[in-house]
């Protein structure tokens, strides 16, 4: 006999007892119902890793909390920046800031007529000097050129970086068009000088596009 794992029952007859076959059974599969218990209870065999067949549910519970994984956040789309305007052909000869420079219209800016044109000049006080403004459509035609006087300078100030000097003005003009019916393009052309060729020389250009009224 094992010492763990089985059971064993002694059963005892009186000689003297008057048994039918059906009183013999019952003891029979009493002592039968018994071992059946106790090789349950003591896990059959001894294997304690063996299947669990007395229909008794295991619930396994548990109070880790699952770490959820971190997501990884979409990066925005960078917002493309509008292209500039290209209606002004290759600049002949820029004129620096510390000599011209035009305050208005900025680059790419929409406009409607009259176009007004202001800045200053460094040196358009000093014996009669103008400032030129012509406007240039989108085949690089000369529409027109008008030339600006100086205008005084009492009460105001000149923009940083332009050299101030004795015959430092401001500029400004009014530039009106006919037949604009719909968007267009336009190139201002600001400068002083013209070469013996009849080119410009120190040259600040503005692309705009100019509005219906």
């Amino acid at each position: 006999m094992r010492r763990f794992g089985t059971a064993s029952v002694l059963i005892r007859y009186k000689t003297d007892m008057t048994t039918t076959p059906m009183s013999r059974a019952v003891p029979f599969w009493a002592a039968f119902g018994t071992l059946t218990l106790l090789a349950a209870a003591c896990g059959g065999d001894g294997d304690a890793s063996g299947p669990n067949d007395s229909g008794v549910v295991i619930v396994a519970t548990s109070n880790v909390t699952a770490t959820p994984l971190p997501s990884r956040t979409k990066e925005p789309t960078p917002t493309p920046s509008p292209t500039p305007l290209v209606i002004c052909s290759p600049n002949p000869d820029p004129a620096p800031p510390a000599v011209l420079q035009v305050e208005a219209p900025a680059a790419g800016e929409k406009m409607t007529i009259p176009v007004h044109v202001r800045g200053w000049s460094a040196n358009i006080g000093e014996e009669g000097k103008v400032v030129f403004v012509a406007i240039v459509d989108q085949e690089q035609n000369v529409l027109q050129i008008n030339k600006v006087p100086p205008q005084p300078r009492d009460f105001r100030l000149p923009p940083v970086g332009l050299t101030v000097t004795d015959f430092t003005r401001p500029f400004a003009i009014d530039i009106l068009l006919d037949d604009v019916a719909e968007g267009t393009p336009y190139c201002i052309w600001v400068y002083q000088e013209v070469d013996g060729a009849g080119k410009a020389r120190g040259v600040v250009q503005v692309p705009i596009t100019i509005e219906p009224n």
